[in-house]
């Protein structure tokens, strides 16, 4: 399966727009994201595997379990973005950056994305500010 970009900004979107600090992958559900599908799950263990989430207390992890048997077992939990992820979500939310990353980086793996999203965002705002 590839990195959907669209998706992640979708994703990003429900997080940010979500009206506490932490959400669930009910949110995501009801965001029309529907969090038993397999494009779901891959995205979410992107986030999980960059650090950009993590369960309320701390611990890593999203709600998913599997068996031995491939059977998936979700369990809503409540889940935060950590200081990585807000800056990811912020370098996502602005658009000149995002439409560049999805522009020139089209098959980008997600630490790319993560970093290259969050640097191109960095340079972004201190020209704005005149600082470069």
């Amino acid at each position: 399966m590839r990195i959907d970009h669209d998706y992640i900004k979708r994703m990003i979107d429900v997080v940010l727009n979500h009206p506490y600090p932490t959400f669930t992958i009910e949110d995501f559900e009801n965001a029309g994201l529907p969090y038993q599908s397999a494009e779901f799950e891959f995205h979410m263990k992107l986030f999980d595997d960059q650090r950009l989430i993590e369960q309320d207390d701390g611990d890593r992890g999203f709600g998913l379990t599997k068996g031995i048997d491939g059977y998936a077992s979700w369990s809503v939990l409540p889940l935060r973005l950590t200081s990585r992820g807000h800056d990811f979500a912020e370098a996502v939310s602005e658009k000149t950056v995002w439409d560049k990353v999805k522009t020139e980086l089209p098959g980008a793996a997600m630490s790319s994305l993560v970093t290259v999203s969050v640097g191109l965002f960095q340079a972004y705002a201190k020209k704005k500010l005149g600082l470069s």
